[in-house]
């Protein structure tokens, strides 16, 4: 329910119909490409460099694979899964980290904001857009000519902030909705012993 609530309410921002931010800026179209400094696939690593301990957290499409000792790519990036079941599924990532061949490393040129990014391909729905073949995948030359409306950083930022804080919100909220499940079955086992 709060999960379906939290797509409701970014479909209605990032189609342009709330008022609190379409009547900000102005929203244009434009391509993929345009908005991204970088978009392409990580790096191939050996599984043998990959460790369940280590200095630098490997991402591949669906995740941390796991740590090594080496780092591909420092700073803000959204990530997408590029391969398997859930490819074209996002997340933000910082620091330094390590993104396989498996994952698709985004981050914005200085005219638009990243954390924005995160949302506005959550919501393109990547994964419509795999080849089917055995393996699901992506091509990340196909996804750069893609279309979407978007309005200027300033608004972008606000957006981002917003459901930055939305998600932090709901995440709080899950916990305790999970402590609460769990001290409900713990008094109910204590009724009947």
């Amino acid at each position: 329910m709060i999960r379906s609530i939290k797509r409701g309410a970014i479909a209605h921002i990032l189609s342009g119909k709330s008022k609190a931010f379409s009547s900000a800026s102005s929203w244009m179209q434009k391509n993929l490409g345009d908005l991204c400094s970088e978009f392409r696939s990580g790096r191939n690593i050996s599984s043998t460099l990959i460790h369940e301990t280590g200095d630098y957290p490997v991402y591949g499409g669906n995740g941390i694979r796991g740590y090594c000792d080496r780092y591909s790519h420092e700073g803000e990036y959204v990530v997408i899964g590029r391969q398997g079941a859930l490819c074209g599924n996002v997340r933000i990532i910082q620091g330094q980290n390590y993104l396989s061949e498996h994952a698709i490393a985004v981050r914005a040129n200085a005219d638009n904001d990243t954390g924005f990014l995160l949302y506005l391909l959550g919501f393109m729905k990547l994964g419509q857009y795999s080849d089917q073949g055995a393996q699901p995948g992506l091509a990340a030359n196909k996804l750069l000519r893609l279309k979407c409306t978007v309005p200027d950083k300033k608004t972008q930022s606000k957006i981002a902030s917003v459901l930055l804080r939305l998600d932090s919100q709901l995440s709080n909220q899950e916990k305790m909705l999970s402590i609460l499940i769990n001290q409900r079955k713990a008094f109910l086992q204590q009724l009947f012993i």
